[in-house]
């Protein structure tokens, strides 16, 4: 006796995401929420944060270690709402509303189910490096909505025949490129895509691609312009950045490239898991599945979206065998896996898959704890277990921080009678300071003096230490000094004093210093690490 299917199950969710406007509903009032919490968030900026904010008021064609893209939107916004924290992380929830709309969009493009549409929406708001990155602004959120873009318009291009697409591709490319020169990697994808697909669709129209790869040139234009200026740094800055020869860090006494582990490569995969949530798994399971449940047009279009997220996680997968590597890098590669995991979770639940049930229940749930974790953090960070591993100092602080800073300037200028320099040995804590303090001073950072990586704060005129210009400005003057050890300042001061820990010092390991008479960090010796006289 045969065993009968199964009929086709109902989701209890069908009536609402059947609805085109439920897709609207949804990006703007996610939207809003984040919104409205950037606005009454008691979190300080992250040091990248401010860092951004220092290039806005900095305005360039690009900068040291990336391009210009968040530098302008962050000035369009403090422009409009003030020189605010709320200010400078609006930019960040908008554009995961516009990635969000893209990638909802794809999907309307390609699979005739509108149920499809919102859960595509619903998935992007549950990848959890999308959520965090759409509530702090740094250049991940704009990026991958250009990122989203570009692909909505390419697969425009590849399998509807819509071949003036690939010049609004070229375009979303060259916006991408001036928030993240890793959007570059969605072409050798794109390419994948084409060639996959070339039987299947209609001819690839050369003229249309080859003015729409002339139009994402556009993006390189102001990074080439600043890039020429400035002897290449930001080339330097990327080599260095790999360990490359040719950057601008150079294995020495005091910096000494970790060898390679194989941990690096399963810390990598790890990372692309956490980052991405379920959303891998269950475009896995579209592959699998839609070769036995969907039409070919339909695993035609799967396939054609993993293979657009394809190149970039193999890249970095190769750079992790030379070097250590970040979670967000690859981040890109996976927009256009959400159309298809959305059509999976349908396939699935229609057809009662319990493997892919899990996984579209796990990705709901990551998505609403990600969405509460910045309004939870405080609460989180005092529970056993995973109280420790919420990062809440990187956003606490700061403002008591700056509140002590300036007393002890205060007290400084009243005692030496002269006004006082600022200085940070690393670029994040100048520019937290730099927002912080009353007036947002003039903060330098010395990173490059004593040793360290170069910053933009070295590109920039004013606060470059190297120049002689600035250095006559600022000599003989008092300072009062942020981290660092003893060494790397009492080179540049002719008398250092150690004042401690100033209230709410977010790193246990910093301290403070005072210095009369600065001079210049000319002498500063790395220090002899195989120094055997010492003492046992």
């Amino acid at each position: 006796m045969t065993q009968q299917a199964r009929p086709p199950k109902t989701p209890w969710w069908n009536t609402i995401a059947a609805k085109p406007i439920a897709v609207w509903i949804f990006i703007l009032t996610i939207l809003a929420f984040r919104i409205i919490w950037q606005i009454i968030s008691p979190y300080t900026l992250i040091e990248d944060e401010a860092h951004y904010w220092e290039w806005s008021r900095n305005l360039d064609w690009s900068y040291y270690s990336k391009g210009p893209g968040v530098a302008w939107v962050i000035w369009a916004s403090t422009s409009i709402f003030g020189h605010t924290e709320y200010a400078i992380r609006i930019p960040a929830a908008v554009a995961a509303a516009l990635g969000t709309l893209a990638v909802a969009k794809i999907t309307k493009d390609h699979f005739e189910d509108q149920r499809l549409v919102f859960v595509s929406a619903l998935l992007y708001a549950c990848v959890p490096g999308f959520a965090v990155a759409a509530m702090i602004m740094t250049i991940d959120s704009p990026y991958i909505a250009s990122w989203a873009w570009a692909s909505f318009f390419a697969l425009r291009a590849i399998i509807k025949g819509h071949h003036k697409s690939w010049l609004w591709f070229g375009l979303w490319i060259a916006i991408g490129f001036i928030f993240k020169y890793t959007i570059l990697l969605l072409l050798p994808g794109v390419l994948l895509a084409i060639f996959i697909s070339r039987k299947s669709t209609p001819k690839l129209n050369n003229k249309y691609l080859a003015l729409g790869l002339l139009v994402s040139l556009l993006g390189l234009v102001p990074v080439l312009i600043w890039n020429a200026n400035h002897d290449w740094a930001t080339v330097r800055h990327l080599l260095g950045h790999l360990g490359a020869p040719g950057g601008d860090t150079q294995p020495t006494a005091a910096y000494r490239a970790d060898p390679w582990t194989i941990l690096w490569m399963l810390e990598y995969v790890s990372l692309q898991m956490l980052v991405a949530g379920p959303v891998i798994l269950l475009s896995v399971f579209a592959l699998i599945n839609a070769r036995k449940h969907a039409s070919e047009h339909t695993q035609l279009v799967i396939k054609a979206l993993v293979a657009i997220g394809l190149p970039i996680l193999i890249f970095y997968f190769l750079v992790s065998l030379v070097t250590q590597t970040e979670g967000n890098w690859a981040m890109g590669a996976f927009v256009t896996l959400i159309p298809a995991a959305s059509w999976a979770v349908l396939d699935g639940v229609t057809r009662v898959d319990h493997p892919v049930k899990f996984a579209w229940g796990a990705s709901i749930t990551i998505g609403i704890i990600i969405l509460m974790l910045f309004p939870g953090a405080t609460w989180l960070s005092k529970q056993p277990l995973v109280g420790p591993l919420v990062p809440l100092y990187r956003m606490t602080g700061m403002r008591e921080h700056a509140v002590a800073a300036t007393q002890s300037i205060h007290n400084l200028r009243e005692y030496s009678s002269q006004e006082p320099l600022i200085m940070s040995e690393h670029y994040g804590r100048a520019s937290l300071l730099a927002f912080y303090l009353p007036g947002h001073p003039t903060v330098y950072c010395t990173s490059a003096q004593v040793g360290g990586r170069k910053t933009q704060y070295d590109m920039w005129t004013h606060t470059d230490l190297a120049n002689p210009q600035t250095l006559a400005d600022i000599q003989g003057r008092p300072g009062i000094l942020f981290g660092g050890r003893p060494d790397q300042w009492s080179c540049a001061f002719d008398t250092l004093s150690n004042v401690g820990k100033l209230e709410a010092e977010p790193k246990d390991d910093k301290t403070t210093f005072i210095g009369f008479n600065f001079h210049t960090f000319d002498s500063w010796t790395p220090p002899n690490t195989n120094d055997k006289t010492q003492s046992p």
